[in-house]
């Protein structure tokens, strides 16, 4: 089976690239489990969610979970490279006034750095 995230690390941040085309119903307990380890220690996470080009309410709400339990242990959590019909659902429901959403991954230097 293939990964569904491929992780760097870029100056002091950790950069997930979701390799999938979807996150909804079918695939959430799958990406749920491939996020665990990310959310789990404090991190400072951009999610490249370039690949994918559609997102459901469930996995809205996964990216929302992995938001309040980073933050919770003093992270943070930026989205990159939304896809036209992922940033209308952003957009739709308000989520872009949430997350801290960057153009693409490549656009970490327009982020604040991780305090080290």
């Amino acid at each position: 089976m293939q990964p569904l995230i491929k992780i760097e690390h870029r100056d002091g941040f950790t950069v997930a690239q979701v390799l999938t085309e979807t996150i909804e119903t079918e695939n959430i307990a799958e990406f749920r489990r491939a996020i665990e380890p990310l959310v789990e220690t404090p991190a400072h996470l951009v999610l490249d969610l370039s690949l994918v080009g559609f997102m459901d309410s469930t996995g809205l709400g996964a990216l929302l979970s992995c938001l309040r339990r980073i933050t919770s242990r003093g992270g943070t959590l930026r989205l990159a490279g939304l896809t036209p019909g992922v940033r209308k659902l952003f957009d739709m429901v308000k989520m872009d006034r949430v997350f801290d959403i960057l153009p693409t991954a490549d656009d970490l230097a327009r982020a604040t750095p991780p305090s080290r």
